[in-house]
């Protein structure tokens, strides 16, 4: 046990950024949350908003 604790070793964080291909694969995972969040934004204003009111005109055809 006293081996484990004395033995230097890499963390996990210093395996993660050597590897390219899990880089991409956060970054792929945050853009995509992002995108869900600024779309779940969107929605609540504009959802949010009543609608504009016409100004009474009517278009004859």
């Amino acid at each position: 046990m006293d081996t484990l604790l004395t033995a230097p070793s890499y963390l996990w964080k210093d395996q993660f950024w050597e590897n390219p291909w899990d880089q991409g694969g956060l970054a792929v995972i945050s853009l995509f949350i992002a995108t869900v969040l600024v779309l779940l934004s969107f929605a609540m204003v504009f959802g949010a908003l009543p609608p504009p009111k016409k100004a009474g005109h009517s278009r004859k055809s």
